[in-house]
């Protein structure tokens, strides 16, 4: 059954695609350059998009819970969310580390299509993408994650648009003891 329900959210997507028809809740600016792949927000963060996304791509597949593979304009990018940081899968395995990439699996299946934006820096030094993701409804992928505690909150300059937010996200995760924050020893 989970596989009919995957493959028939597939299919609405590519239909939706083909008819040029988008599934996500707000409108893009194709027409600016400065939203495609490895364009940085050059005014110190903040577009005029109040945070919005500036464009969309598609999860090909999810590499942990940081850290995932998607199609934007043909190419096949890695990306990175910004703002947090959660537990490792390998090298060595992590506490939590299976849980948050499930999270984040959850949040944007392979298959779905998921708004983007750039902070300051577009690339970090392995050449991954550095993107806040954004569901069809509107949530922020990188902030949900902090919240229901599958990361923690994590600032690498000058990328801060949403510092304040995941950092108080943080907090509340901690002090209820949810999800890494109540299962795993404190380092």
């Amino acid at each position: 059954m989970p596989r009919l329900l995957a493959s028939a959210a597939v299919a609405l997507l590519v239909i939706a695609s083909v008819s040029g028809c988008s599934l996500l809740p707000f409108e893009l600016d194709s027409a600016d350059p400065a939203t495609g792949p490895s364009a940085p927000l050059t005014d110190g963060g903040d577009d005029g998009s109040g945070g919005a996304p500036t464009a969309t791509g598609t999860i090909v597949s999810i590499t942990d819970g940081d850290t995932v593979r998607m199609l934007v304009e043909g190419r096949e990018l890695r990306v990175r969310l910004i703002g947090l940081d959660t537990p490792e899968l390998r090298d060595p395995l992590e506490c939590f580390g299976p849980e948050a990439t499930a999270a984040l699996e959850a949040l944007a299946p392979p298959g779905t299509e998921v708004g983007y934006a750039y902070d300051r820096d577009p690339q970090d030094r392995y050449e991954r993408e550095l993107m806040y993701l954004f569901a069809a409804d509107g949530t922020l992928i990188n902030l949900e994650l902090v919240e229901q505690g599958y990361a923690e909150a994590l600032l690498v300059e000058p990328n801060d648009r949403y510092w304040p937010e995941l950092q108080a996200a943080e907090r509340t995760a901690r002090e209820a003891g949810r999800g890494l924050w109540g299962v795993c020893p404190a380092p």
